[in-house]
């Protein structure tokens, strides 16, 4: 059964209209507040008035980021503002630098700071809209091809060959980490590819374990790895079967195969030709 969940095609969330308000409410008071410090500023006197022009610059500092808070996007975005951080930066930096310059506090000079936040918002918001669509662009194709694999991919039996990078430490869930190294015949040919694999402690890969390796036709070197479990049948056998399987000739053959050609050393080999027989 496939439980690959495909998300939906990639859309740029929207905002609802309370949450426009909200936006447009928080960023008036960011405006406000940069002209309230400029008017504190200037009409008062120098040590009263540079602590007042700080209280309203932190308040609107604080009502900008409330604001965005308040316009969150939701949904599919992950929780973030909807127009990107960057581009809220910049959208308060010229609305308070606005402010500041139209209550008469910087002049010029705080004027263009404010133009040129403005205008850099623009392409600031362009660039999150299309980098965020090509990131869910980008999910959406890979859980179509997580399918494909899982209902179209042909299947074989692979050898594990060599396990390497073991993590000297388990993670939050107990597990370990490796990589293996899986040879398996597709379209004619042998073919190896190194895999990453989690496993729990008392399940570790070695190598000479057989696998079900699930790949596409068109690409058999992007592989879904499943090894066999020790303790389950393996290849469709009966439980009764004996240790090792219907096919322990074959799958000893393999591994003097891999031992002939120099991906087993000896101690390899006859480890894995152990645990074949004793059927663990």
């Amino acid at each position: 059964m496939d439980d690959t969940v495909v998300p939906d095609e990639p859309r740029w969330p929207g905002l609802s209209g309370g949450r426009w308000f909200g936006a447009g409410f928080f960023a008036v008071l960011v405006a406000a507040g940069g002209f309230g410090a400029a008017r504190a500023h200037l009409t008062q006197p120098a040590a009263e008035g540079r602590v007042l022009a700080g209280l309203a610059l932190a308040g609107a500092l604080l009502a900008f980021v409330f604001g965005q808070l308040v316009a969150r996007g939701g949904g599919p975005d992950g929780g973030v503002p909807v127009f990107g951080a960057g581009t809220a930066v910049l959208v308060g930096t010229a609305l308070g630098a606005g402010g500041a310059a139209a209550g008469g506090w910087g002049g010029r000079p705080l004027a263009v700071v404010a133009l040129l936040a403005a205008a850099g918002a623009v392409p600031a918001a362009r660039h999150s809209r299309r980098w965020r669509l090509a990131d869910l662009a980008a999910q959406r194709a890979a859980a179509l091809l997580e399918r494909r694999i899982r209902t179209e991919g042909e299947v074989a039996r692979g050898t594990v060959v060599r396990v390497d990078r073991i993590s000297p430490e388990p993670d939050h869930e107990g597990r370990y980490r490796a990589t293996l190294t899986v040879r398996y015949p597709a379209a004619g040919a042998e073919h190896e590819v190194e895999h990453p694999l989690s496993f729990p402690a008392h399940s570790r890969p070695r190598p000479g374990d057989t696998a079900a390796v699930r790949f596409l036709p068109a690409d058999p070197a992007d592989v879904r790895l499943e090894l066999d479990t020790p303790d389950a049948p393996r290849d469709g056998t009966d439980p009764d079967t004996p240790p090792g399987g219907a096919d322990l000739p074959g799958r000893i053959e393999r591994l003097h195969r891999l031992h002939r050609d120099g991906a087993l050393t000896a101690e390899e080999f006859a480890l894995a030709k152990q645990r074949l027989l004793q059927g663990s």
